[in-house]
């Protein structure tokens, strides 16, 4: 019997593939979850052989969904249902990881389920890294409401609102609220991709800042510059030369 999970914002689009689905005796659906948020939680708990992954959800992309859960050590076949143009399918093919278009065919998801069988016998130890091949080709088509980061061997979901700052430490950046710092397994790039450029800029290498925040702007030696962030106790974030002209763009000074 195959453990399967679905993870579909959708409820009709839920119904449809468990119905589709119990039409195999081999197949056995274990949960179903309506956000990202939850399916991050209560999947690790569960440990499904299959998931059944919505790229688009409500309050989080699909795609960080399944980066979290990989950091969380769940191993995972996904089929990531999608409404994805040819350009993203073919990154799903060339990588061997399997999608499901939507409106869902009984057909291609019977090719879909032949699929999974062979490869949970052949325990292809690759799978973890075709898949964040895949999230590293296709990006993330819209902005997710929450960024993941981790603590203590959990990961955490921060609103982008709350946050001061995002500074890279060696290969790595984390998260900076007003109440901690959050460590992330993304770069500084990966994470200004998910950032919306209109409220977020990075002023240094190793630094973006939340324009909200900024308190004043204090010139620096070298023609440069320093931010202070309306937060007390927080560091003054650097404006490198190479970020100064976006920075008084966006200032309009």
């Amino acid at each position: 019997m195959i453990k399967i999970v679905l993870v579909d914002d959708e409820q009709p689009a839920r119904e449809e593939l468990r119905f589709l689905l119990e039409q195999n005796s081999k197949l056995k659906i274990i949960g179903e979850f309506s956000s990202g948020t939850q399916a991050i939680e209560e999947i690790p708990g569960l440990q499904p052989e299959v998931i059944f992954m919505d790229v688009h959800l409500q309050d989080m992309d699909g795609l960080d969904v399944v980066r979290a859960l990989q950091q969380l050590d769940v191993r995972a076949s996904i089929v990531f249902a999608t409404a994805f143009d040819i350009h993203a399918i073919r990154a799903f093919e060339l990588n061997a990881v399997d999608y499901i278009l939507k409106p869902f065919s009984q057909d291609r998801l019977k090719v879909t389920i032949d699929r999974i069988q062979q490869r949970l016998h052949l325990n292809d130890p690759e799978l973890s890294q075709k898949i964040a091949q895949v999230i590293q080709e296709i990006g993330v088509k819209q902005r997710p409401r929450k960024l993941a980061a981790t603590s203590k061997g959990r990961v955490v979901l921060i609103d982008p609102q709350e946050l001061l700052y995002v500074v890279a430490e060696g290969r790595y950046a984390s998260l900076v609220t007003a109440q901690k710092m959050w460590p992330t397994t993304f770069s500084l790039y990966e994470i200004m991709e998910r950032l919306d450029p209109a409220q977020f800029l990075q002023t240094h290498r190793s630094y973006i800042v939340n324009l909200d925040r900024i308190k004043e702007v204090i010139p620096w030696f070298n023609a440069t510059y320093k931010i202070i962030i309306d937060q007390e106790n927080t560091p003054e974030i650097p404006v490198s030369r190479t970020y100064i002209k976006g920075l008084k763009d966006r200032l309009d000074v």
